[in-house]
């Protein structure tokens, strides 16, 4: 399915890099998410970019996984905006906190406000969520990884 769609997402003039296989993501990430999904670990080898013609939607790759100063888009940067909205409520910060371990980010959008994709880790369920209540909105987008990325192929998402 990996290479099926990076063939469509070239067609369509999505921008594409690649990087040497084999690259691990983060320590961080994969002690946070202990069964980091396999099938999206095959997708992201070798990725260094995958991104839309119009540069507003991208999938996070290992590079995006890794530590970034605070003035670049992070990897989790809708916990980090909720955790910061939460203004020290415990109770709001132990929710959001919750939600996210419970949701690996993979695919963000910027072109209307802020937008992620997320496997949904006990299922593995991709959930789509939305600013301002990233953790509200969620809703399921797709049944899997792959019928995701058939969904986008389809112009559905």
């Amino acid at each position: 399915m990996k290479s099926q769609f990076l063939i469509w997402a070239e067609q369509n003039g999505w921008h594409i890099a690649y990087e040497g296989f084999g690259r691990a993501v983060h320590p961080a990430v994969t002690q946070r998410y202990p069964h980091f999904p396999e099938e999206y670990a095959d997708f992201i080898d070798g990725l260094a970019e995958c991104i839309t013609p119009d540069e507003t939607a991208w999938f996070l790759t290992a590079d995006n996984f890794e530590p970034k100063p605070e003035d670049q888009f992070r990897w989790d940067e809708c916990e980090r905006i909720s955790l910061e909205a939460a203004d020290g409520d415990e109770d709001i910060i132990r929710d959001v906190t919750a939600f996210w371990d419970k949701h690996l980010p993979i695919f963000m959008n910027v072109a209307n406000g802020y937008e992620y994709y997320a496997y949904r880790m006990d299922d593995g369920k991709i959930v789509m969520g939305y600013e301002p209540e990233f953790e509200d909105s969620a809703e399921v987008a797709a049944d899997s990884f792959e019928d995701f990325l058939n969904q986008i192929m389809n112009g559905k998402i």
